[in-house]
């Protein structure tokens, strides 16, 4: 078992109150705009401490209110089990507190070793179809999910990039220099990393890919490492000097891990330039299931899997192979419109409740 229960009080549009979540697979069922997605985001900010609609904490308090809280209960149903965990989130005027059995965390990297959680929506689509930045939020999200001090090293390098960026707007070459060597190593480090997780990760997307799609040929994520071929410190300190001119006329450092480009490469081609709309939605569903297979055979395991109306998207046949090929999950939630044939994908163990201006109905 995962989630025993969440309450809700001044979150968005959901009554205020608690839903009994004790099964291992739940159906929220309803029309547009009446809640359903606002219940799996309420989860999923119980396992991230943020949202994935919003940046702003703001936004999910409800119209007219100056504060909103998540309450829930939670157990891991694996031997590694420490009992029940009580999880809160609490924003008030735009202030968040998050807190694990009555303690507060003090950084969110401390929840995502609590819950791993995978969530698929719409917006997914921008992972294919979007700029660079899109893809390489992806794999840092991955990378982070397996293994939380990542979230460390990328913090490290963002933050040297900033400093290195008001140098340069200073023009202060002395502290460039200095920069410089603190960026390329760990820079180094992350594309060092990036290159063995995308290997990994890659046998998991091919797989995914043949087993839903059907389709025949390798489909995968070609990593495109900003400082091209350049592999040591000094080879990086070389780079960074042949762009020192650019980047003094552009005040921004143009090169590195947070400038790396991901393409999805089929039969030697970039696939999402030539692939239809369906196919590409169908590869950002992929995306998703081989990001909760590559997490659950790194960190051993089971994800809660957020799936927010992405069976409506894919024909029966491939609406089959999907569901197939998700890994074993901790707990599922779905959401569904009413008019689809969601009781075929009901067992014995599913809870189906209906949601109506944000009243969750059993």
């Amino acid at each position: 078992m995962a989630f025993l229960s969440v309450r809700c009080y001044h979150y968005r549009n959901l009554a205020d109150g608690e839903v009994e979540l004790d099964a291992p697979q739940v159906f929220f069922v309803g029309e547009n705009g009446q809640g359903k997605t606002n219940i799996l985001e309420a989860i999923y900010y119980l396992c991230f401490g943020s949202s994935f609609r919003t940046r702003s904490d703001g936004l999910i308090v409800r119209r007219g209110e100056t504060s909103m809280s998540i309450h829930a209960a939670y157990r891991r149903s694996d031997q590694a089990s420490h009992g029940l965990l009580n999880l809160a989130v609490k924003v008030e005027r735009d202030k968040k507190e998050i807190r694990v059995n009555e303690k507060v965390v003090g950084d969110r990297k401390e929840l995502i070793s609590n819950i791993p959680c995978i969530v698929f929506s719409h917006d997914d689509f921008l992972l294919v179809t979007g700029g660079p930045e899109y893809r390489r939020w992806f794999l840092n999200q991955t990378m982070s999910l397996c293994d939380p001090l990542f979230i460390d090293l990328l913090r490290r390098y963002n933050r040297l990039v900033r400093m290195r960026n008001s140098a340069l707007k200073e023009r202060r070459s002395d502290v460039i220099e200095a920069l410089d060597i603190g960026l390329a190593e760990a820079g180094l480090e992350i594309q060092g990393l990036r290159t063995q997780a995308l290997a990994d990760f890659n046998e998991t997307f091919r797989d995914s890919f043949q087993r839903i799609s059907g389709a025949g040929g390798d489909l995968s994520l070609r990593y495109l490492p900003s400082w091209g071929e350049a592999a040591t410190r000094d080879a990086v300190l070389r780079h960074l000097e042949t762009k020192a001119g650019i980047d003094l006329d552009l005040g921004v450092t143009s090169s590195g891990p947070h400038r790396d480009r991901f393409h999805f490469m089929l039969g030697g081609e970039n696939f999402a330039r030539v692939a239809s709309t369906g196919q590409l939605r169908l590869i950002s569903l992929i995306l998703r299931v081989a990001q909760a297979r590559f997490l659950q055979r790194r960190i051993r395991r089971k994800p809660v899997l957020l799936l927010d109306d992405v069976l409506l998207e894919l024909d029966p046949i491939r609406r089959r192979r999907f569901l197939e090929t998700l890994p074993e999950s901790e707990q599922s939630f779905f959401t569904f419109l009413p008019d689809e044939q969601y009781r075929n994908w009901q067992t014995d163990s599913t809870r189906i409740y209906h949601v109506a201006n944000g009243a969750i109905i059993a």
